[in-house]
């Protein structure tokens, strides 16, 4: 990163960042109980940073019409988290440092191996 460079939370989007609550109790509806944790920046607004969720537990709803959920039917799904900035004490960002900027360490290689490869 250059030294004319001002860092700004933009610079994160993408990007994995440590992330520091104040009041970690707050966000423990959602699953987070941690006061510093990992997380792969999605976005920002004037409410929150928006956070990469993975296999989040999820109610299974059961029908169309029934409006029905079932709590002992889960399934784990992928999920954005809006952490308000009320709740964060400090973001740590890393540029440059492999494997916690674009692409995230989140991602993994998929695909196919070739018959040649194989």
């Amino acid at each position: 990163m250059s030294d004319k460079m001002m860092m700004t939370i933009a610079h994160a989007v993408n990007d994995v960042v440590v992330v520091v609550l104040k009041t970690p109790e707050i966000l423990e509806p959602v699953g987070i109980t941690q006061e510093k944790f990992f997380a792969k920046v999605l976005g920002y607004d004037e409410t929150g940073l928006w956070v990469q969720f993975p296999d989040f537990e999820l109610p299974v709803r059961v029908g169309e019409e029934s409006g029905l959920w079932i709590p002992e039917s889960m399934q784990q799904a992928d999920a954005s988290v809006m952490l308000p900035w009320g709740a964060i004490a400090t973001v740590m960002h890393f540029p440059g440092v492999e494997g916690y900027d674009k692409p995230s360490p989140f991602n993994r290689d998929i695909g196919f191996n070739t018959s040649d490869e194989a």
